[in-house]
């Protein structure tokens, strides 16, 4: 969000305003930006949307206390754990009139934009019926992690 042209971080909520004021020194937000010491404080915030890149088994609680405060929710991937779980979130957001967003930036992209109008092209790429792809990282640690967020109730960390 902080490289987006279009959008601007105007306020951070965090578990203590310490930890607010040290994210929002750590990645250069404006001195105005407004800073909560807890997130129901930013939910009372008059001027916000809500972004939520909360573990997955957070969305449910967080999104729907959002929507009820009357907040679009923009959440970050994966959404939900199961369809239960966003049916939930995006009946609450039709409840009350707010719009639901999913982070997912990469059908958005500019990139993906391009490469759809060259796989369109025939005369350029031929006639393409498959496309695959693979998304690899290297993550260290991920067994001693995962048993870690497994024990303490966390799931669906976006990686």
């Amino acid at each position: 969000m902080l490289l987006a042209s279009a959008a601007a971080v105007t306020t951070v909520a965090s578990r203590s305003e310490g930890k607010a004021l040290h994210f929002a020194v750590e990645n250069g937000l404006p001195p105005g930006a407004r800073l909560h010491g807890s997130y129901e404080a930013l939910l009372d915030d008059p001027e916000v949307a809500v972004y939520l890149p909360l573990p997955t088994s957070l969305h449910v609680r967080w999104a729907t206390t959002a929507t009820a405060r009357g907040k679009h929710v923009l959440l970050e991937k994966p959404t939900a754990r199961c369809i239960a779980d966003l049916d939930t979130i995006l009946t609450a957001c039709e409840a009350v009139g707010v719009q639901f967003m999913d982070d997912t930036m990469w059908m958005h992209h500019p990139r993906t934009i391009k490469m759809r109008e060259l796989i369109a092209d025939q005369a350029t790429t031929g006639d393409v019926r498959v496309v695959s792809s693979l998304y690899k990282t290297l993550v260290l640690n991920l067994i001693t992690n995962w048993k870690r967020l497994l024990v303490t109730g966390i799931t669906g960390i976006a990686l």
